[in-house]
């Protein structure tokens, strides 16, 4: 009852904001956990079940398509700031012009972008690039096209969360994807009994189980709780594009910088370390993410929490979050350190004898993810200001470094798996130092020229 107590009194006290925030963050972590749990158990069921080429070849074609299906021109995040902008003044006209404009545009892009890919998948020499034998070819070009359309009504369904992540609704939205995640591990244990090591029902599984939750999610909130922001053609504004454009397109800009540093990581390892490799890098990188988890947590809640603070002038609020935060960060170090000693039990006891990872991979990804984490905690404050002029240019020098350094550490110096997430690392570096200096200037209201913009 005491503990109780102490614990209800950390996250009950503060202005409404701050409580606010402490609930939805408290309630994500518990679904965020369960959703980790679930990810620990079907990873050893996907790998038992595919092998560890097989599983290669899906984990890198999942990359290629989100790599292109990721061109959105950032509508999504405009759409998070500028409909938390249009509640936060209490404007539901001007909100459901940003719905209804948003999801028209994303809707001709995809449409656009699919068939375009679809084509593609039937001209790319996959063969050549996953490394693998005529004999998989059809099965992987068949899933490529599943995948494609799987991704596409993911792509435009899941704008329902940025709604949720802009009304400060984040413990929602884990909820969903902790729900397509149960969804999927019941597959996964079902598929087995039907079909052995099927490359292309694991894939349909798992595409379509991940599209289709979101889909049923928007379907059913515009239909009730978020029925007055429904999307319609006849909300649809020209006007209103360049809004969710001009701050979208910088978003888009990252998001593509960030694909080219952290998304071409397993293509990298397929095509200039081995398809074995793939598995290798992406269990260090599911087991070590886990704090990292507890930062995209804090990033959705504090994201809308900050701009509505800067938008009321309340610097002191966002001083305050920061420190908070700063403090976390210093815990995640502690544990990112523990994590790696422990991790040759936990690889154990979490895989078997299916799975050999050495101990330099995961000391690897833990430095490249507490560098991440360093760097979004920054982001928390420039995202929700709007001021990513900056972070943009600095994402851009860090996408030119990446592929470069990766193949000199993984090729030259024949590192292997290791030096592909050493040039992930390096990549980092230029974004470690600029961020915190722009955010102290932001907050000390002292930013001027590129550091305002």
């Amino acid at each position: 009852m005491i503990l109780f107590n102490r614990i209800k009194k950390i996250f009950f006290k503060g202005d409404e904001r701050t409580v606010k925030a402490k609930k939805n963050v408290l309630m994500t972590i518990v679904i965020k956990a369960l959703g980790v749990l679930i990810g620990f158990i079907y990873f050893p069921l996907s790998l038992d079940y595919l092998g560890t080429v097989k599983f290669g070849i899906f984990l890198t074609l999942l990359s290629v398509v989100d790599w292109f299906l990721n061109f959105d021109i950032g509508i999504g995040l405009g759409l998070r700031n500028k409909f938390g902008e249009a509640i936060a003044n209490r404007d539901d006209k001007k909100a459901i012009f940003y719905v209804s404009s948003a999801y028209f545009a994303l809707g001709v892009i995809v449409a656009f972008v699919t068939l375009i890919l679809i084509g593609l998948n039937f001209l790319l020499p996959w063969p050549g690039w996953l490394n693998i034998g005529p004999d998989l070819e059809n099965e992987v070009r068949i899933l490529g096209v599943v995948i494609i359309i799987a991704f596409g009504i993911r792509f435009v369904s899941s704008n329902i969360y940025e709604i949720f992540y802009a009304m400060q609704k984040m413990a929602y939205v884990e909820f969903f994807s902790f729900l397509t995640k149960a969804s999927f591990l019941v597959l996964i244990l079902i598929i087995p009994y039907i079909i052995a090591d099927s490359l292309l029902l694991f894939g349909m599984a798992k595409s379509l189980t991940f599209a289709l939750v979101p889909l049923g999610v928007g379907l059913y909130y515009f239909r009730s709780k978020f029925s007055k922001y429904k999307p319609s053609f006849k909300f649809v504004r020209l006007d209103y594009f360049k809004d969710l454009f001009s701050l979208g397109f910088k978003f888009f800009i990252i998001k593509i910088a960030m694909l080219v540093i952290y998304q071409t990581n397993h293509i990298l390892i397929a095509s200039f370390v081995s398809l074995e490799g793939v598995p290798q890098y992406e269990a260090a990188y599911k087991y070590l993410s886990v704090f990292m988890m507890l930062f995209v947590i804090l990033n959705n809640q504090l994201w809308p929490s900050n701009l509505e603070a800067y938008a009321k002038g309340e610097i002191s609020w966002m001083k305050k979050s920061m420190r908070t935060v700063m403090k976390i960060w210093l815990g995640t170090l502690i544990l990112a350190a523990i994590m790696v000693l422990v991790s040759p039990f936990v690889y154990y006891l979490w895989l078997q004898d299916s799975l050999e990872i050495q101990m330099t991979i995961s000391i690897a990804v833990a430095v490249s993810i507490c560098l991440t984490t360093w760097v979004n905690m920054y982001n928390l404050v420039l995202n929700g200001t709007g001021k990513i002029k900056l972070q943009m240019y600095t994402w851009i020098i860090a996408a030119i470094i990446n592929i470069p350094a990766s193949l000199f550490f993984a090729k030259i110096l024949n590192l292997g798996v290791v030096g592909i997430v050493l040039g992930t690392i390096v990549s980092l570096v230029p974004l470690a130092v600029v961020s915190p200096i722009q955010v102290r200037m932001i907050l000390a209201r002292k930013e001027k020229g590129i550091w305002a913009a």
